[in-house]
This record gives C-alpha cells, structure tokens and sequence, in this order.
C-alpha cells in the first residue's frame, strides 16, 4: 500500500516478516521496513529501492500511483543491498529511468549490479528540478557508508534521511510517529543504533552540525526504516544526538559468560556491592542476552565490566566475541574491569587484559581472577572492585 505524505509525495516502501536477522546478525523481533517514497511532478522520482525478495511489492505499490515505467530518476541514497537489490528487476521495468547518486557509489553500483541505466553523479548540496519540487543532495559519509547522502525536498522541507534516523520495526499500515507509541520506537531506534552504527557515531554527530548549519527548515523526517516524523521530526534528531553524544552515561554495565555458575556468583556478587553503592547497573549474561542488546546496554556505559571463565585457556567463546565487537565498532566507552573464574590454567582474564590494553583502555584495578570459588580476600577485591567503579561513575 501507499501512503500520501504531501501532495506529489508518497510512502511506497514495504514491511519485511520474513527476515529474522538483520545483516544476518540481529534480530528483529518485530519485522523491519525497507521505506521508498515516489515524487511525482513533471518529473517523476523514486527515493531508494528495497531488498530484492520485496520488488514485486514495492512495484505495485508505485503502480497504484503512476506506471513505474515512467519513472524518470531513481535516487540511490545509499547502496546496501537492502535499498538496491531491487534495482535488476526495477532496471527492467524503467529502463528509461537515470539513477542519481554520489560518486562513490558510482564504483559500488558497477560491482554489484552493473544495471544497463543511465547515471547521474550528484555533488554534495547539488540540486535537481523536478519541475514545481527541487531536490538537494546532502553527502552524507559513513552514515553509515563511504557513498551515502540525503535527499531534501526543499519545497516541502522533508528530508528522505537514508539510515539516519531509522529504526527496526516493521510498519503494518501506521507509517507515522503519531501513528505510534514512541516508547517501543524509542527502545527499537536505540538498539538499530547501537547495532548498526556505533562504529560511526563521530559522522552522526558531523551529519546533524551539517544539517543544521544549512539553515534548512524541516516538517519532516522520512528515513529509510522506521516511522515517518511528520508531528515532531526534532524528536527523534535530539534522540541521535543523545545516543551519538561523545559523553558517556552515568551507568555501568557487566557483561559476563558463565559454563557452572563459578562465573555468574563473580557477576552477580559485584552486582549487589554496585546496587548498594548507588550505581545503576546493566547485567547481561551473554549466553542469553541478544547480543544488540548487549551492545545497546554497553556502548554509551561509563564502565563496561567484562567477566569470563577460560575455556581452552582462552576467553569463553561468546565473551570473546562481544570483546571482538567493542573493538571492530570502536566503543566510545573507555574504562573497562575484568574479573574471571578457571580451574587450572588461567588465560581467559590475562587473554581479555591484552586485548583491551591493545583498545587502550583503562582497566580498574583489582582484576578478579578466580580459582572455581571466591576466597574471602577475592570476595573482599570484588567490594573493592565495586568502589572504585563506584567511585568513577560518580
């Protein structure tokens, strides 16, 4: 179905329920949306595709406006598959149409596809008549790839914001934030953030001083996953900068892996000194917790505790892995503790202390290291463990 957002402007993208991991990494309990708006004046556009599986669908959603065939630019904001592996197939249906993009995706567009249309290389704040409506082009780098831009509808001020802005969730029918209970939005929004674009967070803070040093008036926000902000598109704008911020938040967050349950008493015992100390504490073991969960909890904690038994006397496997996160998406979180259990050997705690002094990371002091049991002087570190993570937090 379409959606009418301004007159000459329509929402004509669809709702995925069929992929239970986005990026094939985390998970979408609520489906998520692929959104591509039609611009129809003397000129007819279209906004971004959507994942190959959806063409069909999103055709006809254009169909139920105008002939897609007659569609004379597709504009490419952003060329992950998700937005353009409808692209061969939309190819075949406008092969008159021109795709607009920047030109670094100009390179990526030929590696992927190669689809036989016509391109447009568009310059950042480059402009485009579609006849009463002008398009703006605002570069965008690594929001969260090297190519991306927005596209700015400067007649009705509404900017198609690629994945800025966006969220997971799928729409079913309410395409609008006044359409929904901005709690579930705001917890969904949080978790695509931290997933997707942590890595990034410094070109989300440039992108936001970018938009707002252009001057430009905005009535609406539409990205390309999540609801449209059409009743207050500033919302969700302060929402990124709070969770892109450079300052950290006053919590702290344990992430812990556990095989017996020698591990999970460490995690549980230094959860309790924190409580009593005042401190907000995130507690996630991570053979349960999803890991954007995880992440969500962790990136933007003032001290990120990291616990693990050894196993083969290495790291607990998906302790190891969180750990390969918070490096390769470059957590702005910057003091760490550690504490683990073993029963013989040893390496798992010393193997997390390289690799954290490798982030340069500050880690507290004591590290905790257990032989199976606490002994009353381990028991008296974890107290003192907690004061100190007490202590920086506040």
């Amino acid at each position: 179905m379409h959606r009418e957002i301004t007159k000459g402007v329509y929402y004509v993208g669809v709702d995925d329920h069929h992929t239970e991991l986005f990026e094939n990494l985390w998970s979408l309990p609520f489906g998520v949306s692929y959104n591509s708006y039609l611009i129809v004046d003397e000129k007819i556009a279209v906004v971004e595709g959507v994942k190959g599986p959806w063409t069909e669908e999103w055709l006809n959603n254009i169909r139920e406006i105008v002939d897609p065939s007659k569609i004379d630019y597709i504009i490419v904001n952003h060329m992950e598959p998700d937005h353009t592996s409808s692209l061969p197939e939309f190819a075949k249906i406008a092969p008159n149409a021109t795709m607009v993009y920047t030109p670094k995706a100009s390179p990526m567009q030929k590696s992927f596809y190669d689809v036989p249309l016509k391109e447009m290389i568009v310059e950042d704040l480059e402009e485009l008549k579609l006849g009463s409506k002008t398009l703006k082009f605002v570069h965008a780098p690594f929001l969260h790839w090297p190519e991306t831009m927005m596209t700015y509808i400067v007649e009705d001020e509404i900017l198609l914001s690629c994945d800025a802005f966006g969220s997971f969730g799928a729409l079913n029918g309410k395409h609008f934030d006044d359409e929904f209970d901005l709690r579930l939005v705001e917890k969904e929004s949080r978790r695509y953030v931290s997933a997707i674009i942590t890595s990034y967070f410094k070109f989300v803070q440039r992108a936001l001083a970018k938009v707002t040093e252009l001057g430009i008036g905005i009535k609406v926000i539409a990205p390309s996953h999540g609801p449209i902000y059409r009743n207050n598109p500033m919302w969700i704008v302060g929402k990124y900068n709070e969770w892109t911020s450079p300052e950290l938040e006053k919590y702290c967050t344990i992430v812990y892996g556990t095989m017996y349950g020698y591990s999970h008493r460490l995690a549980i015992k230094l959860k309790k000194e924190l409580l009593e100390l005042g401190v907000e504490v995130k507690l996630h073991n991570v053979s349960y917790s999803d890991m954007s969960a995880i992440i969500t909890d962790s990136v933007r904690a003032s001290v990120l505790v990291v616990g693990t038994p050894t196993y083969d006397a290495y790291p607990y496997p998906k302790v190891w892995s969180f750990v390969n996160e918070v490096q390769g998406k470059r957590f702005p979180v910057d003091t760490v503790a550690l504490f683990g259990t073993f029963g013989w050997g040893g390496g798992g705690v010393k193997k997390l202390q390289k690799m954290f002094t490798d982030m340069k990371k500050e880690i507290l002091e004591p590290i905790i290291r257990v032989k199976a049991r606490a002994s009353e002087e381990e028991s008296q570190q974890i107290k003192e463990l907690a004061k100190t993570i007490a202590g920086r937090i506040k």
